[in-house]
């Protein structure tokens, strides 16, 4: 039996039995598995915290090929993000990310750039506080890096680049790209596409420092919430209360 590392942010966590808790990781080295950690709700001497959502942590588990989790040998707590938990919203962010990605990262597939994504996100956030751009950043780059959104933008039809058109749109029941030379538009989305684009091509803080108008930035939120829904098929339990929060609602 096998004892292995992972490194990663608790993106699932729930009570099993009297003291157990079951939790996945989105992690640097191994899919995505359930790991259990045997006692830890009535341990005094390891935190309970290291299981909460959103909590940063290193992990020695049993590679065991028959069980359908894996048990945890020992857990170790790196970053709980008490500074970006120490705030309403903050906590709601942090919720909100977990559970997102938790719906899109499959178990049993191995995502690291997720992790990197996630614990990029919460970092910044736990140093400059909450901006509104970071959502349709952290949805847009996971999208694209799981293969669901595409990283070229070419029109369904003439297969030329939207972008170079004066008139766009991204259809997202159908997930293709419309120019306005070859279709009746219900609306123009050149602006939003190329805000797309951007965040295709460029680190956070250039993405910042370009100052994205906050309609742009909502525009973009809401087609992309809408893109993630046709694709899980789930709504979000911390969706309403967090989008209530920060006035999106």
């Amino acid at each position: 039996m096998a004892l292995k590392k992972e490194r990663g942010i608790v993106i699932h966590s729930m009570d099993f039995g009297d003291s157990d808790r079951l939790i996945s990781l989105a992690g640097e080295n191994h899919i995505r598995m359930k790991f259990i950690s045997k006692g830890i709700r009535k341990s005094k001497r390891r935190p309970i915290a290291s299981t909460e959502l959103g909590s940063l942590v290193e992990i020695d588990f049993y590679d065991q090929a028959e069980k359908d989790w894996k048990s945890i040998k020992e857990i170790v707590l790196v970053n709980r993000y008490d500074h970006l938990k120490s705030n309403y919203t903050g906590t709601l962010f942090l919720m909100y990310l977990t559970e997102l990605t938790s719906h899109l990262y499959p178990e049993g597939e191995l995502h690291p750039f997720l992790h990197q994504l996630l614990s990029g996100s919460f970092d910044h956030c736990s140093e400059h506080g909450f901006r509104a751009e970071i959502l349709p950043f952290f949805k847009l780059r996971a999208l694209a890096n799981l293969g669901h959104f595409p990283t070229e933008f070419y029109c369904v039809s003439c297969g030329e680049e939207v972008l170079a058109k004066s008139r766009s749109f991204f259809s997202w029941e159908n997930r293709e790209f419309l120019c306005g030379d070859c279709h009746t538009l219900p609306k123009d989305q050149s602006s939003m596409l190329r805000l797309f684009h951007q965040i295709l091509k460029t680190r956070f803080s250039l993405f910042l420092a370009a100052r994205p108008g906050s309609d742009a930035i909502r525009e973009a939120d809401y087609v992309l919430n809408q893109y993630l829904r046709s694709i899980t098929g789930k709504e979000m339990k911390s969706y309403f209360e967090f989008y209530k929060t920060i006035g999106y609602s």
